[in-house]
């Protein structure tokens, strides 16, 4: 029996007509018979479960010392002015605590867009009503606090962290992941004479936050950074700790090395270990390792002080340097 080599889909298409901001339908054709499965159900896993994004972590409301208070001259309730601030799609790529204030006296029905949002903050859906002041008297004094994160994280989670601990902080549950719904459903799909082929099309459905093609492209690179982990151990075993004297040897052997062009560190007199090490993270060659910084080299597993030395050197002897 002759066999054939797996068959790679030819087709990777957006719907054109029904893409927007927060719906998108792609189609992947054609796959060997299994792939489609196989693909949407790793790419839905990811996007559910995986995916970065920017949710409320607390809130602060002048007048209301915990969330079961009442505000005089305003229509709801803390409880319901918590679910509408729940509610918002925040873009937000830094790493720090950021907050978002809403300060209100006029009559009048207050949204997301009312909030003043610091340089590098956005909301998506600046229509989500937060609240209505329905008399003269009313106000409304809102401080919420953004953070990135990921998956869901409740109010006990963020307790027990050192969260919420002043009085009239309001801690509540945060669903950071961007993505709101994903479908796929897999077709038989024709190459030439043979129909047990799949067609793979995916439905995703975002807060605004992200665009459903970010989705699953960031789904994509995170299993892509899965599988060229996998790719560089093999199924050998970890890389062992290296010795003060491995170090001292590896630093003699480069001492006297001439510059040359970017190669492989294969092909370099670097030890096994050290390339094993090296390739772990994705750094295959000297223009890669020149790449990094030393923050991201000692991030390695089995990448300690001395073995940052050693990178240093070898740098050296190539004419290049670790990235500031």
């Amino acid at each position: 029996m002759e066999f054939m080599k797996l068959h790679l889909p030819d087709v990777i298409e957006w719907d054109n007509e029904t893409l927007t901001d927060v719906y998108g339908r792609m189609t992947v054709t054609a796959l060997e018979r299994g792939f489609g499965r196989t693909l949407g159900t790793a790419l839905r896993r990811v996007m559910l479960s995986s995916l970065e994004g920017a949710a409320p972590v607390s809130v602060s409301i002048k007048g209301a010392e915990h969330e079961f208070s009442t505000l005089s001259g305003v229509l709801e309730d803390v409880p319901d002015i918590i679910l509408n601030v729940k509610s918002l799609a925040v873009r937000y790529d830094g790493v720090e605590t950021v907050q978002l204030s809403l300060k209100a006296t006029e009559p009048g029905v207050y949204t997301g867009g009312s909030f003043e949002c610091p340089e590098g903050i956005t909301i998506s859906n600046s229509d989500q009503v937060i609240a209505e002041i329905t008399e003269d008297g009313g106000e409304l004094d809102i401080t919420v606090d953004i953070e990135r994160g990921k998956g869901f994280i409740t109010q006990d989670e963020w307790y027990n962290a050192g969260k919420g601990r002043e009085i009239g902080t309001i801690l509540v549950d945060s669903w950071f992941c961007p993505v709101k719904k994903v479908n796929f459903e897999v077709e038989s799909a024709r190459v030439g004479d043979r129909t047990d082929f799949d067609r793979l099309n995916i439905e995703v459905t975002t807060d605004g936050s992200i665009s459903p093609r970010d989705a699953i492209e960031n789904a994509t690179k995170i299993l892509m950074r899965h599988f060229e982990m996998i790719l560089g151990i093999g199924i050998e075993e970890p890389a062992p700790e290296i010795t003060e004297e491995e170090i001292v040897e590896e630093s003699e052997v480069l001492e006297d090395k001439p510059s040359m062009e970017d190669v492989d560190l294969a092909d370099t007199d670097l030890s096994k270990r050290y390339v094993k090490i090296l390739s772990a993270g994705g750094i295959a060659t000297i223009d890669q390792l020149a790449a990094k910084t030393a923050d991201e080299l000692l991030e390695l597993r089995n990448f300690g002080a001395a073995s940052l030395d050693v990178a240093r050197e070898l740098l050296e002897t190539h004419g290049r340097s670790l990235a500031t």
